[in-house]
């Protein structure tokens, strides 16, 4: 796991989610039994997922399934370590959300405000006429992933229905809009790279 402020990537994440107020149980759910010490010593548990499912075909819908098949629980809340400034307030709305709305599903988004263009044709904007300026346009969210929430049950049947869960399917989906340096996603060297920008400013504000 790659080190970012001299931080696991993980922990980051995971420290964010033992300072929220409203997570039961916290489990660091990997193939991987390095990350067991990870958890052992930030006091969560660990779930060691099988190892068909560290494959680059397995999908969120396989890792959420297996976890519910073996822990029991009524709602799963997916946080992912890629999206390491995900604070536990933002946490704490988020469940809140799909709670107080009775939600089978909630996503997290990003706004993106700018001209968008799908299979070459405008989205938000019409092609022949001039655009307002960037931020008059209606934003377009695309997803931002770092926090997912599913109520169990519900999962479960979409799973059954559609062998598919993750996006919703049958029953109330709604969408949690994260903002600035929530909406880092490491996918790759260059995402790293802008995390630990990201990370020296924060430390800096913090002084």
């Amino acid at each position: 796991d790659k080190l970012l402020d001299q931080k696991p990537l993980v922990q980051h994440i995971l420290d964010a989610a033992k300072g929220s107020k409203l997570l039961n149980d916290i489990y660091l759910n990997s193939e991987g039994e390095i990350f067991r010490e990870i958890a052992d010593n930030s006091d969560v548990k660990f779930y060691l997922r099988p190892n068909e499912l560290s494959t680059n075909k397995a999908t969120n819908d396989d890792f959420v399934l297996d976890f519910i098949n073996s822990v029991e629980c009524d709602l799963i809340i997916q946080l992912l370590p890629t999206s390491p400034f995900i604070t536990s307030k933002e946490i704490d709305e988020f469940v809140s959300t799909i709670i107080e709305k009775n939600l089978d599903t909630l996503i997290s988004v990003a706004d993106v405000q700018i001209e968008c263009i799908y299979n070459k044709l405008p989205i938000n904007f019409i092609q022949k006429e001039q655009t307002p300026p960037s931020q008059d346009l209606s934003p377009i969210k695309s997803y931002a992933c770092g926090i997912m929430g599913w109520k169990v049950k519900n999962f479960r049947q979409n799973m059954k229905n559609y062998g598919a869960a993750y996006h919703g399917g049958d029953g109330t989906t709604d969408f949690f809009t994260l903002k600035g340096n929530s909406t880092v996603d490491i996918d790759n060297e260059e995402d790293f790279i802008l995390a630990e920008a990201v990370s020296a400013s924060l430390k800096g504000e913090q002084k």
